[in-house]
């Protein structure tokens, strides 16, 4: 890979035959959960996170058809914190990916339910990946704590039911929780799927080591270009109004500026990219998605 557009196509093309994939795994009956799950699922999307699994898999030799039930299983748990941050409960959006969110599209206690299944689901798919047994319960271990409540929702709680309650807080109590805040909320989920492509692929410690630390730097970048991108982004392009200020979330361009916050990003964008020098050129992929992280416009 030699630019930007060749990462595009390689992004284009995984997300495909994740879509595919998603399709084949996805409940065909026509009840109003399974309804519900397709339609929140095939909305669109990035598809990152399954891609992030992939992509680690192959570094190590693995065929993407052995670990794409667990590339699935990533994108079904991260559906599902998607569909329930929505609720009116949580952040209370309308929109996401540019369509009505599940609980406008089926009702709220549909949304929830299907936000259920899909995280049930998710380590059912798991297990169909081709690895072993070993393996295969080290990535079910992973999704379950960086995807639980001391991951991702550690990270969401903290978003959702402090927001618009920092205004007595000191700045160095700040800046702590907001970097807990993203560590868990954003990172969590990226570190889970580099490591789930890895141990799937039965990578050594050091490998895996570098991988999480790689994941976590990355995940700080891309949440920090969120914040940028929830105030200044098109919001066609974003598909979704942008709410965290309305909601009094504690963001990096609130308490940074955007300066400090782009420069930040920057930062962790470099430290992703010397965590994974051990890789020699299989690292040239991983710099691009680094720096893809900070200059994506959506």
């Amino acid at each position: 890979m030699k630019n930007n557009l060749d990462l595009k196509k390689y992004l284009s093309k995984k997300a495909a035959a994740v879509n595919s994939a998603l399709k084949k795994y996805l409940p065909q009956d026509s009840s109003v959960i399974s309804k519900a799950m397709r339609y929140s699922i095939l909305a669109g999307g990035k598809r990152l996170r399954p891609v992030f699994v992939l992509l680690a898999s192959e570094m190590f030799g693995i065929k993407n058809d052995n670990v794409m039930p667990a590339a699935c299983a990533v994108e079904y748990l991260h559906t599902y914190s998607l569909i329930h941050d929505d609720l009116p409960s949580m952040d209370n959006d309308d929109l996401r990916r540019g369509k009505p969110t599940s609980h406008k599209k089926f009702g709220e206690a549909a949304a929830i339910l299907c936000g259920d299944a899909l995280l049930t689901e998710s380590f059912n798919l798991i297990t169909k990946s081709k690895s072993s047994d070993k393996n295969i319960k080290e990535a079910i271990s992973i999704l379950s704590d960086l995807g639980g409540y001391r991951g991702m929702i550690a990270g969401q709680s903290e978003d959702t039911l402090e927001a618009g309650k920092w205004n007595d807080k000191s700045e160095n109590f700040l800046k702590k929780k907001l970097h807990f805040i993203h560590l868990q909320k954003t990172s969590a989920l990226i570190v889970a799927s580099f490591k789930i492509g890895a141990v799937l692929a039965g990578a050594d410690k050091k490998s895996v080591k570098a991988l999480e630390e790689y994941a976590k730097n990355i995940g700080l970048a891309f949440q920090i270009a969120d914040d940028i991108l929830d105030v200044y982004a098109d919001k066609k392009l974003l598909g979704k109004k942008g709410s965290d200020k309305d909601n009094g979330k504690l963001t990096y361009l609130a308490l940074y500026g955007k300066e400090k916050a782009e420069k930040d990003a920057y930062s962790y964008v470099q430290k992703a990219k010397n965590a994974v020098k051990i890789f020699g050129k299989k690292s040239e992929i991983l710099n691009m998605i680094a720096d893809y992280t900070v200059s994506r416009n959506y």
